[in-house]
């Protein structure tokens, strides 16, 4: 999920800013970083939703057996993970559903090779 599509910033999502003295060239790179690990963020964030749903019924049920606050499963449902690193959804995946996997291709491509 969410391969392929175009990013869009989730409702209540901030984007990071590049940083300040950054040449045009640098601002394009970091903002295509940024999004696919957005991207990445948002797919994770879907599996939790799933994952909730079909193994634990409810956040309620998830929080009494994990003590996963259903507020943070809540925030997430509605796309609200701004405060969530691409590491903490990994992490809160592995407790929801333990039979998830998360794979991530990261590839180095020089300038020349594009």
């Amino acid at each position: 999920a969410g391969a392929g599509r175009a990013h869009q910033s989730a409702p209540g999502h901030a984007r990071r800013a590049a940083p300040n003295k950054a040449s045009a060239d640098e601002v394009e790179i970091f903002e295509q970083w940024a999004s696919r690990v957005d991207d990445a963020r948002s797919t994770v964030a879907e599996q939790i939703v799933t994952s909730v749903k079909e193994k634990w019924g409810t956040a309620v049920a998830l929080e009494a057996a994990t003590g996963i606050c259903r507020t943070e499963i809540s925030r997430i449902r509605r796309g609200k993970f701004d405060r969530f690193s691409l590491d903490r959804l990994v992490w809160l995946l592995g407790v929801v559903d333990p039979d998830a996997e998360v794979q991530l291709k990261v590839e180095v491509v020089t300038k020349n090779e594009k």
